[in-house]
Order: C-alpha cells, then structure tokens, then sequence
C-alpha cells in the first residue's frame, strides 16, 4: 500500500471481456478530475486457467493451482486485496483465500448484502449462471434468498448463449444473446421470480436493468462500486 490507498490485483482472463468490464466499471464509478485520483489497479488477464466449469463437472484440469500462481504474482507485483470477476472461480473462493497472501473479496457476498439492503420483500430470485456455478452450489451458500434456475432446456440454451459458437464469450453481445435471455426469463417468471441475478459475468455484458423486465442483480456492478470505496481508503 502507497501513500494510504490500496491497490487492488484483478484476477482475471476467465474471460477477458468480462475482466475489462470490470475495469472499465471501476473507472467508469470513480469520480475524479484527474488522473491521479482513480484507483491504483493491477489486472492480471491471464486466458490459460483452465475452464472453472469443465472441471467441476468431472470433464478438465484443476484450475485452482493456476489460480494461486496468479495470487501469488499479484500479491508480489504491489496488489493489497484481490479481486475475481470470474462468478464459477468463486465457487473455489475458500480454498483460494486460503491460499493467499492478501485479502480476497467475495463477490457473492456482496450480492448478499445488496439484496438484504435494497429488497428485503423480495423472497425469490432467479439465478443465470453456468452449470459449474449451479452444480457447486456456491451462490446458494452465500445468498439467504430462494434462487430458482431455469429449467433443463433453458439451461442449455443460457450454456449456447454464454459458451457458443456464436455466444458472448465468442464476442457476440448482440440483440439476439438479449432476447434469447429474456426468453429464459418469461419461462422462469411462470414461478413467480421478482428479480434475477446475472450469475455468470459475460451475462453482465448483456444484461441491465433497462432491456430486462425485472430488477438485475449485477456481482461484477457491485463489485466494481466495492473497489472503488475501498480503493480510495
């Protein structure tokens, strides 16, 4: 830490549209009027991690070895707490902080705390987030409310709009990754979900309060507000 502000380490490259989004936000939510008043930032965009869902399904490589590599790298290179955009590594949260040298914030926690101060009538959300997050049940341990996930079929079709060919993490953040989305919602509002969190981070690319017809529940929004409060500490 220099002259009393914090710098914060990224890690990120899981993937790499969802890390700049993070960064672009935490710019974007600093109010300066130079230079020297934003936040000091390390970013670590490292794309080699092994898939986080592949490997929770039984299917890929540990990535979490990797994982602390980067911690490690910046913890050394000046960075005072971690921060991970990537919503499927933190279903490896506990192990990691473990691990580290440097305080690491957890995103779903802050979800939990967003929705505790600003809905505390809502009593059921909707969840859209990959199968690895959904099957190691890391959203579930942190957030207090019901969570509903879509069904089968719209699960697979929310997998083809984040991981497809032609999906966000190809680069396709088009009106059509839009209506596929809020297709999956009309279904999963037949049972009666009043807001919805955008579980996965390149969702959160497509994803807002103004093309969705309920509240959205950003981790990667939040978080980048979190960075900015204690950044500027």
């Amino acid at each position: 830490m220099m002259n009393g502000r914090k710098t914060i380490g990224i890690l990120g490259g899981m993937g790499p549209a969802a890390t700049s989004e993070l960064f672009s936000k935490i710019i974007n939510y600093t109010k300066v009027k130079r230079d020297q008043e934003h936040i000091r930032t390390i970013v670590m965009n490292d794309p080699t991690i092994p898939d986080r869902t592949e490997y929770i399904l039984g299917k890929g490589p540990n990535p979490i070895p990797h994982l602390i590599n980067n911690i490690q790298k910046l913890s050394q290179v000046g960075a005072d707490m971690i921060v991970i955009p990537c919503m499927t590594a933190h279903s490896f949260i506990s192990e990691l902080q473990e691990n580290s040298p440097i305080p690491i914030i957890n995103a779903i926690e802050l979800v939990e705390t967003y929705l505790i101060n600003n809905y505390p009538n809502i009593e059921r959300i909707g969840l859209l987030a990959t199968n690895g997050t959904i099957k190691s049940g890391v959203f579930h341990k942190y957030i207090s409310k019901e969570l509903y996930i879509p069904g089968r079929n719209d699960q697979k079709k929310l997998i083809e709009i984040i991981y497809g060919d032609n999906g966000i993490k190809a680069g396709n953040v088009s009106d059509k990754q839009v209506s596929g989305i809020k297709r999956i919602l009309f279904n999963m509002g037949k049972h009666n979900i009043q807001a919805v969190i955008a579980g996965c981070t390149e969702l959160s690319l497509v994803m807002n309060e103004k093309n969705m017809s309920l509240p959205v529940i950003d981790p990667i929004t939040l978080l980048a507000k979190h960075v900015v409060k204690i950044g500027r500490i």
